[in-house]
């Protein structure tokens, strides 16, 4: 014990009343925190975080800007390489659904 002392060099005798104080304080924590999932302030932000998670565009979104993409693009892939059709599909897809958010 002298030498783990020595080393961290501080001392470790704690008082009942500095024990009870602390132990006090964690129940303060707990306590708080239960009530604050009791709050509307909490259902609030439970639904904001619920909202966050929720999908922009539905799966029939997706497919019809696959498909205005697919029918946009008139050149053939081989035409211009992999990596510039991909470039050009994927954008025709954003603009489909920019479009779609803000018409």
């Amino acid at each position: 014990m002298g030498k783990s002392k020595e080393l961290f060099d501080f001392d470790l005798e704690l008082t009942n009343e500095d024990i009870q104080q602390e132990l006090m304080m964690r129940n303060d924590d707990e306590y708080q925190y239960q009530e604050w999932m009791k709050s509307d302030e909490f259902v609030e932000y439970v639904n904001s975080e619920i909202d966050n998670l929720k999908p922009i565009y539905s799966e029939s979104d997706i497919m019809s800007a696959t498909r205005y993409a697919s029918q946009q693009i008139t050149i053939d892939p081989s035409e211009v390489g992999k990596e510039v059709y991909d470039m050009l599909f994927s954008e025709k897809i954003e603009e489909y659904l920019s479009l779609y958010r803000n018409g």
